[in-house]
């Protein structure tokens, strides 16, 4: 068994979190094997996961120290404080070296190396081809599902300067492509600065290949972030849109600040400058209040705002929320719509990845197996070709088909 192991839930956010803990723990030397569990806590199935996740990592290594840190040590931290062999560090303090310190270790120099020498160190992605940078945490609106604001506090973003050292340091260790992560980026604001003013600088001050960003509030997308997504070619053609819902009234009971019309107002504006692009999307089904009729409008708007790549969860209540104390929808009813939304991201995936066959495409290289060379194009299409390379090469290719909704390449 590996000397520490890691097991992430959730969003893009915790697997940067979980490679900083990893970090520590690994300057620590530890005496004994130790399991990080970086949970979740967004659902009240996303915390059962977790807990189910947790359960099991003791449970298949025993003798280890399991250390259960993330959003759900917040939530349920009774919980996991009562399962033996397990070490609880709650959220707020998992990015902090001397929470670290009742695993037993060899090292006894940690509090000589402080939180940036972590988040800088050559250890962090080792065994990735992208790196995923935070430049924000927290969140200030209070959606009515969800406990994010409660488990990680209000908006609080990382200044310029910092992130454009820690490109800098990426870029220096061999990365091409960078993901800009956070709770909520499009909230980021450090003096003057916005999401845009941070992507300029990034791509002036640095000489990165390629900047990915992660999930986009629909509502914060002005008209200099809008231009810049599309005007930069660095900028990889695949947005991922935080959209929920698409019906008005579960918009406006999930207190989202959207409507499904700025959401297809938005994705034509980019495709219209950008025609590549590839909209994903986070959407939940059988929200509190939701008829079958607003059902309909959200599936309705998969085609509308032509997004093909969709990340679906039927509705748990998340105690602490508003939505929590709503009239709930029958299980079933839920679990049929979200099977029903699935269909339609199925659908509309197949629809994509059929009308590009013939196209020419750029993506980069992931892994080899048995002279086959995995990755993702710049839209975020998973693709193949024949040919035995290098992880992080960046290829061009001629997409002749598609096989199980992954692209097969030609590199031309």
């Amino acid at each position: 068994m590996p000397k520490i192991q890691t097991i992430t839930l959730g969003c893009r956010f915790n697997f940067y979190e979980t490679e900083v803990a990893k970090s520590i723990v690994e300057r620590l030397e530890p005496e004994d094997n130790v399991v990080i569990v970086n949970t979740c806590a967004v659902t009240h199935e996303a915390e059962r996961q977790s807990k189910q996740a947790v359960r099991k990592a003791v449970r298949e290594n025993p003798g280890a120290k399991v250390i259960v840190t993330g959003c759900a040590a917040t939530t349920a931290k009774d919980y996991f404080d009562e399962l033996d062999g397990v070490i609880v560090i709650e959220n707020s303090k998992k990015s902090n070296p001397k929470s670290y310190s009742m695993i037993p270790h060899k090292a006894l120099n940690i509090s000589c190396k402080n939180k940036m020498d972590i988040n800088e160190s050559d250890e962090l992605f080792a065994n990735r081809v992208r790196a995923f940078l935070p430049i924000q945490n927290g969140c200030n609106h209070f959606c009515t599902y969800c406990i994010v604001p409660y488990t990680r506090g209000r908006s609080v973003s990382v200044p310029l300067d910092v992130i454009i050292r820690r490109v800098n340091h990426l870029i220096s260790i061999g990365f091409k492509e960078v993901v800009l992560s956070g709770i909520d980026i499009t909230s980021y604001k450090y003096e003057d600065i916005a999401l845009a003013g941070v992507i300029k600088g990034i791509l002036t001050l640095t000489s990165l290949e390629r900047l990915r960003i992660s999930s986009l509030d629909p509502a914060g997308v002005d008209e200099t972030l809008l231009d810049i997504i599309t005007s930069e070619p660095r900028v990889m053609p695949h947005f991922h849109l935080s959209i929920q819902s698409g019906d008005n009234d579960v918009l406006k009971a999930m207190r989202r600040r959207h409507t499904r019309e700025d959401v297809i107002k938005l994705c034509s504006s980019i495709l219209e400058k950008r025609p590549e692009v590839v909209f994903g999307s986070d959407f939940i089904a059988g929200f509190p209040t939701e008829t079958e009729a607003m059902f309909e409008s959200t599936l309705k708007l998969v085609d509308e705002a032509r997004l093909s790549l969709l990340h679906v969860f039927p509705f748990s209540p998340r105690a602490g929320t508003v939505a929590a104390q709503m009239i709930q929808l029958p299980r079933k009813a839920i679990h049929e719509r979200a099977k029903r939304l699935r269909e339609e991201s199925k659908q509309a995936k197949s629809k994509l990845l059929r009308s590009i066959v013939g196209t020419q495409i750029t993506g980069m290289v992931e892994k080899t197996e048995n002279g086959i060379a995995y990755g993702k194009t710049n839209s975020f299409i998973p693709f193949t070709t024949p040919s035995p390379l290098e992880p992080r090469t960046v290829i061009n290719g001629t997409i002749i088909g598609v096989d199980d909704e992954c692209l097969k390449i030609t590199i031309t």
